[in-house]
């Protein structure tokens, strides 16, 4: 059974309707995740329904579609109320896996940075992470200042996923992150339709010499929520063709 959250309704019914088609049982949870309440009555209508076993947290919005404060709100504030909500109802032997991104390894984790990642728990969080991307603002513009926030509300996923590393395991679940790069997502295919200069430039970049692929991203989710993966916990897994070794690590 699987529970499918999130603000798209048309793109959830749509879901919705190809796992009826291969026999899946599944129910719809309209969830803004950057709303606390509407997350926790979220993780209450999943354990209603069952063991939760599996929180797979995709959400998140990019700099190219969104304002910085709507990035953070929804990339960094968002993770911390998925991973507060669903702690108490995760089921023995549960796991939970927070997307990141590629972009947060593009910058380095300063201690402004970390200083503000562990005031996570405080009512100023948002505010703190708000201020310092807004530092970049009068020489750089709206666009840099965007991409900051993305990088930064990224880089606390992976924060936040390792920091609660031993709580969840005293409850012996499992909790990690991915960061993905480029893959053929229907928003990555907008950037290729409609900045194919930019698109042929990240290409470059990589390695593998293609983008990656959805079911490649499946499988590896789906191994991760597996009993053979059992021993794989806190840690961020990046999946991005060798784009980061490529651009920081001399090649040979």
């Amino acid at each position: 059974m699987i529970v499918l959250a999130g603000r798209n309704l048309a793109k959830m019914e749509a879901a919705k309707a190809e796992l009826d088609e291969l026999g899946v049982e599944s129910h719809l949870c309209k969830t803004n995740i950057a709303d606390r309440a509407q997350v926790q009555a979220l993780a209450a209508f999943a354990a209603s329904l069952g063991d939760v076993k599996q929180i797979i947290h995709t959400s998140g919005v990019s700099p190219s579609d969104t304002a910085t404060e709507n990035i953070i709100k929804n990339n960094a504030a968002g993770t911390v109320n998925m991973v507060e909500a669903f702690y108490p109802v995760l089921a023995e032997g549960g796991v939970i896996i927070n997307f990141s991104s590629v972009a947060a390894y593009t910058m380095p984790q300063t201690d402004e940075w970390t200083q503000a990642f562990e005031a996570w728990n405080e009512p100023d969080f948002y505010d703190r992470l708000l201020a310092l991307a807004g530092e970049a603002e009068d020489e750089e513009g709206e666009f840099f200042r965007a991409g900051l926030a993305y990088a930064m509300s990224k880089k606390f996923v992976i924060y936040f996923t390792q920091k609660n590393v031993s709580r969840f395991a005293e409850k012996h679940c499992r909790i990690l992150s991915i960061s993905p790069g480029c893959y053929l997502t229907p928003m990555h295919q907008k950037l290729i339709d409609n900045q194919p200069e930019t698109a042929e430039n990240q290409l470059e970049l990589i390695p593998a010499g293609r983008w990656g692929h959805p079911y490649e991203m499946g499988a590896l989710t789906v191994f991760l929520c597996s009993s053979g993966a059992g021993y794989i916990n806190g840690v961020d897994i990046l999946t991005d063709g060798g784009q980061n070794a490529g651009i920081f690590v001399p090649q040979i």
